[in-house]
């Protein structure tokens, strides 16, 4: 799995829910993009905004920037705030959904709600 992580510029105050609006509608302009797992937008205590993209490979975060929505995504984008992302790849080497280490040692746990945790196959828990 690939990972990138979007550092925005600040948004004006006045300028806000306009972003938050072009955010959502970004992520359906995008929805169909192959190999684009999952697209999350972060706000920091400070008030900027980070945006989380999952994709299954870097080939396919690079394929997905030189889709047709991009251009328009970026274009409105910018009549928002003056500079776009800034953002950092990385590929994920291990992942806690699949690792196994869910559920501690494997035998089941009762969570906070008394709710019984079982390992299923492939390392992932579910109530029980």
């Amino acid at each position: 799995m690939h990972i990138a992580i979007a550092r925005f510029p600040m948004v004006p105050a006045a300028r806000d829910r306009e972003f938050l609006e072009w955010f959502a509608w970004s992520n359906e302009q995008l929805r169909d993009t192959a190999g684009l797992k999952a697209r999350r937008l972060l706000r920091a205590p400070d008030g900027s905004y980070t945006a989380l993209v999952e994709h299954e490979s870097a080939e396919s975060f690079a394929a997905m920037h030189t889709a047709e929505p991009v251009a328009k995504i970026n274009e409105r984008l910018r009549q928002i705030v003056q500079d776009g992302p800034h953002a950092t790849k990385y590929e994920v080497v291990v992942d806690f959904a699949t690792s196994g280490t869910c559920c501690g040692d494997g035998s089941g746990e009762a969570n906070q709600e008394g709710a019984t945790k079982a390992r299923k196959p492939g390392g992932c828990c579910q109530k029980v």
